[in-house]
Parts: structure tokens; C-alpha cells; sequence
């Protein structure tokens, strides 16, 4: 909005004046140098407030981090088959979540049909699966005994980043289990 009154004060990008009507207006500072006591003209100055620009910048980063986090849920980065004498298949997201289970024998069909895994860390669907595999008697204490390994097998982790598996294995541990795990070709036994 246009305005005009005498110059009362100058500041960097500001002049303020006193209008005919005793009004104070804050306007913005143009080309022509004012002089305190003169007559000035112009339009009001509009300060943008900070907090607007840390809200856009605030919900550009929660943006970002949205489509980095649908990007990577539904990116299968690799397949983990793994045999408790019960084999399941699963296919697994960059933020380590199960996206997919395939029950690959009869008794991997059945734990499957017995077990949510989707959307959970694989360290918690391996624990799972281990318990149902030791419910359900596809493994026993006798397995345990004869030192049978539990095997993981990581397929399809072009990146070869390491896969984070050490609560499973502690947890396999404490039954007496021992765990073979091969990540693209690379065997490791716990």
C-alpha cells in the first residue's frame, strides 16, 4: 500500500514517516535519498518473518526423508532363504524390513501361514521363525545336540553391505544352535 508523510527517521532499507493523519508508517527505501523533515512517498515495507522460512525448510526435510523412506521400503535390495528344517524365503527392503514371505518346503509354508513378518526387522522374523521352527518340532533339542546349523543364505545384495544378524545369533546361541550365515558368497559361521 502506498504512502506518503515527512521523513522521521532513516534506516538501512527503511524510512519512517508520519502520515497527514498522524499515522507512523514504516516504507520502503528507494532510489532518492530522504532527509529527515521532507516529504516521502512509497510503499509500506513487509518484513518476511524467519519462522516462514524455517517452516518451508522444515517440510522440505521431512519431504526429503518421506521419499527417501517409501524409496528404500519398497526397494527389495536382497532375498534371505533360510533353513531350520523348515525353509522360508523372504525378501527384504534397504531398511532391513521384510517386504515378502514364500514358505519354500511344507514346513517353512506352514510357519508362514502361522507368522506376520511382513514389515519387521529380519532380526526379529529370524527369532520368530526360530521359535516356531522349535514349537512346532522342525527343530528339537536333539538338533541341537548334533551340532545341526541353522544356515542363512543373502542373495541378490549388489551393494554387499553388511547385514546386521548378531541378536539373531546371540538368540541361537542361547539354544544351542550355531548359524551359518552365506552373504553373497561370503561364509560366515557363528
Amino acid at each position: 500500500m502506498r504512502k506518503a508523510g515527512k521523513v522521521i527517521n532513516i534506516e538501512k532499507n527503511k524510512v519512517y514517516i508520519i502520515t497527514a493523519k498522524n499515522e507512523f508508517a514504516t516504507l520502503e527505501k528507494h532510489a532518492a535519498s530522504p532527509k529527515i523533515g521532507e516529504p516521502y512517498a512509497g510503499e509500506e515495507f513487509h518484513s518476511v518473518a524467519i519462522w516462514k522460512y524455517l517452516l518451508v525448510i522444515a517440510c522440505m526435510a521431512v519431504l526429503l526423508f518421506s521419499i527417501k523412506k517409501l524409496y528404500l521400503d519398497n526397494k527389495n535390495n536382497y532375498s534371505v532363504i533360510v533353513d531350520m528344517n523348515s525353509s522360508i524365503k523372504m525378501e527384504v527392503t534397504g531398511m532391513d524390513k521384510i517386504k515378502k514371505v514364500e514358505g519354500v518346503s511344507s514346513g517353512g509354508y506352514k510357519i508362514k501361514q502361522l507368522l506376520s513378518l511382513e514389515d519387521k526387522p529380519l532380526d526379529v522374523a529370524l527369532t520368530l521363525i526360530l521359535d516356531e521352527s522349535i514349537k512346532q518340532k522342525y527343530l528339537t533339542k536333539a538338533h541341537a545336540d548334533d551340532g545341526f546349523k541353522i544356515s542363512i543364505f543373502i542373495s541378490g545384495n549388489k551393494n554387499k553391505s553388511p547385514i546386521n544378524l548378531t541378536e539373531f545369533i546371540k538368540y541361537a546361541n542361547t539354544n544351542n544352535f550355531k548359524v551359518l550365515v552365506n552373504n553373497n558368497e561370503q561364509v560366515k559361521i557363528d
